[in-house]
């Protein structure tokens, strides 16, 4: 009696919701709709890649041709026409400004 019951009751929820169906179904244009938005989504990644990619690129290059690291340097002015006491050292600083 219960399982019997039971089946009813399945069957009869199964009927109650296959009239949902329609409802809940997409239209072709709706499909057409999401496909053309997924396309378009696509193209804006690739964009994107590409210009990440460009990107990589430039910073390769200027890192390349970024500028020696400092190295001391030392000037012999031995024999040069000089002022002051000869043991006296010499600081030699460059301030820049790059705008």
């Amino acid at each position: 009696m219960k399982r019997s019951l039971s089946v009813t009751a399945l069957a009869l929820l199964m009927l109650v919701f296959s009239n949902f169906e329609p409802a809940l179904a997409q239209t072709s244009e709706e499909i057409r709709a999401l496909q053309e938005d997924v396309k378009s989504l696509k193209e804006g990644q690739a964009a994107t890649q590409k210009e990440l990619q460009e990107i990589k690129k430039s910073l390769q290059a200027a890192k390349k041709q970024a500028p020696a690291e400092f190295k001391e340097a030392i000037i012999n002015i031995q024999g040069a026409p000089t002022k002051g006491e000869k043991s006296a050292k010499l600081v030699l600083m460059e301030f820049s400004d790059y705008q």
